[in-house]
């Protein structure tokens, strides 16, 4: 019987709309709907009669941090806030004042350290070229300036420029006369023949070769280390003494001496004297 019930077509079940004559209200409101809505209503009725129930048996010495902090009592009200905590001009104009002076003393600082690094990276220089001139095989000498001067050699007890007019080394054939010359001065000394290392003797002078390199790479990468910070330090002092100079103009404008002209009709400047 119910196989011949549900073989028969049924019309699609349809729910029913909205008139259209009520569609500016919106959606046809169904049981549901109004279920969620009462539940909704409800548990919000709750909270008030919790919250009205607190209100009545409230302390009223009851005290929390949180009424100091709280912003709600202000919250819907116009105009300027915090008029009561605002300093006056005379307490800015004296917080500048301090403000100046550690910029000055912040900036005395800076300039003792730049000196500070800048002799270093000086020595550092005069270090490094004294190293490639013995790394020549040649001693150089620095004159006062700091750069080398031009080499000399004792011929004979006389010291003798070996420097032509072009820079380059003169051969000692053009400049000294061979009748002159004595044969202890003409004398060429040989190089002895190098001598063959032993296997702990290698050892040890590759160790040193390693070590060498080591000190020189540590040598190279703190120079870096003081130029990169000399750099950074003078960056930081120009950017003190902009905002040293920006300082000092909000003070004049705060105190009505900047580019003003006196009752003699004097220009004047920031810190300088009325004349």
């Amino acid at each position: 019987m119910s196989s011949l019930r549900n073989a028969v077509a049924r019309r699609p079940h349809k729910e029913r709309s909205q008139p259209t004559s009520r569609a500016k209200w919106g959606l046809l409101e169904k049981h549901k709907d109004y279920s969620l809505r009462a539940a909704d209503f409800n548990q919000k009725k709750k909270k008030l009669n919790i919250l009205t129930q607190k209100t009545k048996e409230k302390n009223p010495d009851e005290f929390s941090f949180g009424m100091l902090s709280s912003k709600n009592g202000r919250q819907g009200k116009h105009g300027s806030r915090g008029d009561e905590n605002r300093l006056s001009h005379e307490a800015v104009q004296l917080l500048k004042t301090q403000d100046s002076g550690y910029l000055r003393s912040v900036m005395q600082r800076t300039r003792r350290e730049v000196e500070r690094v800048g002799k270093e990276v000086g020595m550092d220089g005069v270090l490094r070229g004294r190293r490639e001139g013995s790394a020549n095989g040649r001693k150089v000498v620095f004159g006062e300036d700091g750069e080398p001067v031009r080499k000399r050699a004792r011929v004979s007890g006389a010291s003798m420029d070996l420097e032509n007019e072009d820079g380059d080394i003169a051969p000692l054939q053009s400049t000294i006369k061979v009748s002159e010359t004595r044969p202890a001065d003409l004398a060429i000394t040989t190089k002895s023949a190098p001598k063959v290392l032993s296997r702990k003797q290698a050892e040890k002078e590759k160790d040193r070769l390693a070590q060498l390199k080591a000190d020189r790479k540590r040598r190279k990468r703190l120079a870096e280390l003081r130029t990169n910070k000399l750099e950074v330090l003078k960056k930081r002092q120009k950017e003190i003494l902009a905002a040293a100079e920006q300082l000092e103009l909000q003070r004049a404008k705060m105190g009505g001496t900047i580019g003003g002209t006196d009752k003699h009709g004097v220009k004047f400047k920031v810190r300088e004297r009325k004349r």
